[in-house]
């Protein structure tokens, strides 16, 4: 699985992850706290300024004073401007915004490269950790946590990345905000799986995100001589109740199911019985 993590979030450093409607280049980026813009009028350089958007969303210019630019795009902004020069002060004024920085969020933990990063228009969870340069071998992508300010009140969201991408779950892929803080966790020293029955060294092995039942078996020396393979079960707890998965692990050495080979997880118990033929 963890292979299957880092290709998937290596193409998403090119492919964004949003639907065809909603790709990223399609995408206006609205203007947040602490966004460096500047303002030109065109033959008007005493209306040229460089300034940061606040915490407050607002920007101060000239003539104009305080202006609410959070929320707005960069045309929208010019039009707003526009607007307040024509009602008291120039005739027909040229405006233009440009974006110089753009605000940041952090992404921290078990990830190659933390550090902050510019929020770009559609930025979600993925894409960061992309940025980020993936996850480590180390990362639990089922532990991460999005860290949001609302005034003086810190949410926390936790997103089980690891859904996102093999089922499909877009709703946890959430797009950042300005100054957003993603915490990559990491997995437990203590996360083990167990294998029991017809195996060469059966016991408790550590276990590695996205390690299979054909891995854990080898972890355990392989099948023995009398090991009936193909009744090998995955003995699981899923709230409370304990599953039994059946998994064909002869066919799937055999080559013929390799799709059969399922991912563990933690604290799973895997059996292999005794063949009496």
């Amino acid at each position: 699985m963890r292979k299957y993590l880092t290709i998937f979030l290596a193409v998403l450093l090119t492919v964004s992850f949003l639907s065809p409607v909603e790709s990223q280049d399609e995408i206006e980026y609205r203007l947040n706290n602490n966004d460096l813009i500047t303002i030109s009028v065109y033959e008007e350089p005493d209306l040229n300024k460089t300034v940061r958007v606040d915490t407050n969303g607002t920007i101060s210019y000239p003539l104009l004073g305080i202006i609410k630019a959070q929320g707005l795009t960069a045309k929208e902004l010019e039009a707003e401007i526009t607007r307040l020069l024509m009602e008291d002060y120039l005739v027909s004024p040229q405006v233009s915004v440009f974006i110089n920085e753009y605000s940041k969020v952090s992404i921290l933990g078990e990830v190659k490269k933390p550090g902050a990063y510019e929020l770009k228009a559609g930025l979600t969870i993925l894409d960061a950790i992309a940025l980020a340069g993936g996850f480590t071998e180390k990362s639990n992508a089922k532990d991460v946590k999005l860290i949001r300010s609302k005034g003086s009140v810190k949410e926390t969201i936790k997103i089980d990345a690891n859904a996102i991408v093999t089922q499909g779950d877009r709703e946890q892929n959430l797009r950042l905000q300005s100054g957003d803080l993603v915490i990559v966790g990491e997995l437990s020293a203590s996360a083990f799986i167990v294998v029991l029955g017809q195996v060469r060294s059966p016991g408790r092995y550590s276990f590695k995100e996205g390690m299979t039942v054909i891995e854990a078996i080898g972890l355990a020396g392989g099948l023995t001589n009398i090991a009936a393979s193909n009744s090998t079960r995955v003995i699981r707890l899923k709230d409370g109740n304990k599953l039994n998965i059946r998994v064909p692990v002869g066919s799937i050495l055999s080559g013929g199911q390799k799709d059969k080979d399922i991912i563990l997880q933690p604290e799973d118990t895997i059996v292999v019985p005794e063949s009496f033929f």
